[in-house]
């Protein structure tokens, strides 16, 4: 049994959901269904394609991490490279060729030519240096902050109109994959030259992607519609040209009883992260379960070393490691389309080491470890030192829609080795306020196909999960991403994940997951490396 009711319906939920159900019964549905496997038939263009996600759309700076919004915008802006998310290899996209110096300093991109935004601005070397410019140095008349995904960018030169030759301080292994995620999306003048709060509005995003903003308010809703003289996808993709979709339209509903509902019911082709326990439903009603594991950090528990609280002691911090199962977090909270979290990355990323040493559930020792730092379990179990209870409070996360469940059978793990858990739902406004250095643990982790995501998440010049400058946890960063020798990075990696594990820096609950719950009629749906929707590709039977 699950520890949480997700599928009981609210009054307001079974309410919408019958609304949904009784206007598919009224329209009978928009599109005819057909099996995806074998008879679609050749692909077809036009029609609109609905797509529900659980979380409402924030401030749109083509650099927010939020699912919801980067589900959207990697139909909007292309980038310099595109990695391939069948075999993980860099190919060329805006950047038609690179040649890289032998010191791996200098990178050359040869821009390609007839690629114009949606505003109508062509794209030349201009516009491809002034937005890596602004993402590796940021702007403090516009309020931009530098991105942190672009360390060790020094700058640069047009070449000619159609060349740009970028510098770098030091070496980076990872700067053409950084070139290729849904963030660093190259976009028009116009966009750059507006303020940080101007940036963030939805009509500011003028990219040269397949799709174009046609409408929406931004928070709840979002309307793109296709570009009929694109013609410059990546070589890789299933045809070149315009998109075949003419219209896709995303609406957040949180309720996962009416996103499920609606796409029984025909009113919805796509749904964002279907809970576990709905998979089964939208196979029984003939839909299908497409789940892609989000390449990039697992998701985890960060420990920041500067909250006032027990974690400071490292036995208290591998105690609360030996008391986590993530077998169990699977069982009970997730389903089989998420993988056991064996690493600080996610199965498939490449070059993720095997960290299943330092993971396993060992109950008995999590009792030792606690018993030797000097917590005695008092009279009803709760272990206590000099008067204290050894009681954390953990978020309910709400970026995550698996984030309750997930932490409820964290809080019973716990339990049995004497930790009290207390569980805060915040909303999504309140959570952003209240989480910060002083916050024990936060639920988060970062996607991108790449290990050098760790250096983005743990060096302390750059996210710094723990809060605190480890000086010998940098080097390591900083060695891994300067190594391209692909043996000797490997060995790099494993080496910064043996620090971070062997002190429980962080407490790996998952491999990140997107779950998509899509009708038959839906071919040919993809993501790119670390599975945002693109839909460049996909079409309606």
């Amino acid at each position: 049994m699950k520890l949480s009711q997700r599928r009981a319906l609210s009054p307001h939920g079974a309410a919408l959901a019958a609304a949904v159900l009784l206007l598919s019964a009224c329209s009978g549905g928009t599109q005819n269904t057909a099996n995806s496997s074998g008879d679609a038939g050749k692909p077809r263009y036009g029609g609109t394609l609905r797509f529900y996600d659980p979380v409402n759309y924030k401030a749109w700076q083509i650099t927010n991490t939020l699912w919801s919004n980067s589900n959207v915008t990697t139909n909007l802006a292309d980038r310099l490279t595109w990695q391939n998310p069948k075999t993980g290899k860099i190919e060329p996209w805006l950047a038609e060729s690179w040649t890289v110096s032998p010191d791996h300093l200098t990178y050359t991109f040869k821009i390609r030519s007839g690629v114009t935004f949606s505003d109508g601005s062509k794209l030349d070397a201009k516009v491809v240096k002034d937005n890596l410019d602004q993402h590796a140095f940021g702007d403090k008349k516009l309020g931009v902050a530098p991105d942190e995904f672009f360390a060790n960018y020094a700058g640069t030169k047009v070449v000619d109109p159609r060349t740009v030759q970028v510098r770098l301080s030091k070496p980076n292994a990872g700067f053409l994959q950084v070139l290729s995620i849904y963030r660093t999306g190259i976009l028009a003048e116009s966009y750059l030259k507006k303020n940080w709060n101007d940036k963030g509005k939805l009509t500011s995003l003028i990219g040269s992607g397949p799709f174009v903003v046609a409408g929406g308010n931004g928070t709840t809703n979002v309307a793109l519609k296709r570009r009929d003289d694109y013609n410059w996808a990546p070589k890789s993709s299933k045809h070149q040209g315009r998109a075949y979709l003419s219209e896709i339209r995303y609406t957040t509903v949180p309720e996962q009883s009416t996103a499920v509902g609606a796409l029984q019911s025909q009113q919805a082709d796509v749904v964002r992260n279907i809970a576990p326990d709905d998979e089964e439903t939208v196979k029984g009603f003939g839909g299908r379960v497409e789940a892609f594991p989000a390449q990039g950090e697992s998701n985890q528990l960060h420990i920041s070393l500067a909250a006032n609280a027990p974690t400071r002691s490292l036995e208290v911090r591998r105690a609360l490691q030996a008391a986590t199962d993530r077998k169990e977090i699977n069982e009970i909270a997730l389903s089989p389309s998420y993988g056991v979290a064996k690493s600080l990355l996610v199965h498939g990323t490449p070059k993720a080491p095997d960290g299943s040493a330092y993971l396993r559930y060992d109950p008995a020792k999590a009792k030792r470890l606690l018993e030797a730092a000097g917590w005695k379990p008092g009279s009803d179990g709760i272990r206590k030192k000099d008067g204290e209870r050894l009681s954390f409070t953990l978020y309910v996360t709400p970026y995550y829609q698996v984030s309750q469940a997930v932490v409820e059978v964290l809080q019973s793990q716990w339990k049995k080795a004497g930790v009290e858990v207390r569980l805060k739902s915040p909303s999504m406004s309140q959570y952003e306020a209240e989480i910060g250095k002083n916050t024990v643990f936060t639920q988060g982790q970062l996607s991108r196909a790449e290990p050098d995501v760790l250096r983005s998440e743990w060096h302390s010049d750059l996210t710094n999960a723990t809060y605190t400058k480890l000086p010998e946890l940098n080097k390591l960063l900083e060695a891994q991403v300067a190594e391209f020798d692909p043996a000797k990075r490997t060995a790099d990696i494993k080496a910064v994940q043996d620090y971070v594990l062997k002190n429980a820096l962080a407490i790996p609950l998952y491999d990140e997951t997107q779950v998509f719950g899509l009708r038959p009629n839906v071919q040919d749906f993809r993501t790119e490396a670390v599975a945002r929707s693109q839909f460049y590709d996909a079409w309606l039977s």
